[in-house]
């Protein structure tokens, strides 16, 4: 049985996939220094602690999304970096494989924990091993011209928009990743956008004959969203865009749906209506941030996206199906939202501390995928 764990960050992201044949995936980490209340999980001890329980010291293949620091602040505390030996003491979590976009390599002017991880992208990519880079710029082939390599030397560690990660299928740990950004032709661009340049994911979890599939959004904006329907449907891969979970977008931020808020109500640019509409029978939305205000905020998250989003898991079966980090199962005790893929689904497991109400499990019903 594959499994997924969301933390709750407030407005930040790290996601684990362990999978069927025990590996495990990380997309983003965030652990920054936490103070007496706080209600956030304390990620290095969580993360640490269930790697640990499975009597290994890596995760076969973590992926940073971009460079903001709510997807990798203190991830030089608690990962063991090959580049320098201060990141190496015995009880850091080693990294099989790191996947990272084009734009973490050739972006200027990074500091703290994001410097610290270009360091190591950069040193993984001039040896050629451990690592994948996500998109294949211009910037990054003079990048490699600079430090004296032949990019065709290269070439086999760039994944494109449209590729499936190598390795995983099927047959091979029963997941199939699918890259929707970055674009290699927007990494180009000279003004360094982050959030348009993240890692978007459609992973397809197979389960005996059925296929259940998910949609790891990072911080993408509307304008990024709108170019990826644009391209999967003129690439005819409209399947890619099908999903039964949805981790939304940029900590349900309205911007991830539209240029304009709304008043109670964000709605949506006609590609990302359409995108929802392809949400399955019962589909289930996940916001990685902090409880959703019942007021106006400037900030993420906005009560405007939320009420969109709760429209679309009310069309598609169940109201309760939209779910936020720091509110599960209540605001004062967040803990991990752990979903379990099986034949009939995506199923979110029942927490300690849930009313009797809450305590009812939300399952796909049975589909041939």
């Amino acid at each position: 049985m594959t499994k997924m764990i969301f933390y709750p960050l407030g407005n930040a992201d790290s996601t684990l996939l362990h999978l069927k044949d025990d590996r495990l995936i990380l997309k983003d980490y965030y652990c920054p220094e936490l103070e007496d209340g706080d209600k956030r999980v304390n990620l290095a001890i969580e993360l640490s602690d269930y790697i640990r329980s499975l009597d290994r010291d890596y995760i076969d293949l973590v992926a940073f999304s971009h460079a903001d620091d709510d997807h990798l602040c203190g991830c030089d505390m608690f990962f063991w970096f090959d580049c320098d030996r201060k990141y190496q003491d015995k009880d850091r979590i080693k990294i099989n494989e790191l996947h990272v976009p084009a734009n973490l390599i050739t972006e200027t002017g990074l500091e703290n924990s994001a410097k610290a991880l270009q360091i190591e992208a950069r040193h993984r990519l001039r040896k050629g091993q451990g690592i994948r880079i996500h998109g294949y710029p211009e910037q990054l082939e003079d990048w490699l011209k600079s430090e004296g390599i032949d990019p065709k030397t290269r070439e086999e560690l760039m994944l494109h928009a449209g590729d499936l990660i190598p390795g995983y299928s099927a047959e091979n740990g029963s997941i199939e990743i699918f890259i929707h950004s970055p674009f290699s032709f927007r990494l180009e661009d000279e003004e360094e956008n982050r959030n348009d340049n993240s890692l978007v994911w459609h992973i397809t979890f197979f389960a005996g004959d059925k296929k259940w599939k998910a949609i790891f959004g990072s911080d993408a904006t509307h304008q990024d969203w709108a170019d990826i329907v644009k391209l999967t449907e003129i690439n005819k891969n409209e399947e890619r865009l099908d999903f039964d979970l949805f981790r939304i977008s940029h900590h349900c931020s309205y911007l991830s749906l539209s240029e304009k808020k709304g008043k109670t109500e964000t709605i949506p640019r006609e590609e990302i209506i359409n995108l929802f509409e392809r949400g399955n029978e019962n589909c289930i939305l996940i916001s990685s941030s902090w409880a959703i205000p019942s007021e106006e905020t400037d900030q993420p998250p906005h009560l405007q996206a939320k009420a969109f989003y709760k429209k679309v898991v009310q069309k598609k079966g169940s109201a309760n199906n939209f779910y936020v980090t720091m509110e599960f199962p209540d605001q004062e005790h967040p803990k991990p939202i752990i979903v379990e893929t099986g034949i009939y689904g995506f199923t979110v497991k029942k927490t300690a501390g849930l009313s009797a109400a809450a305590e009812v499990t939300r399952r796909q019903p049975p589909r041939v995928g």
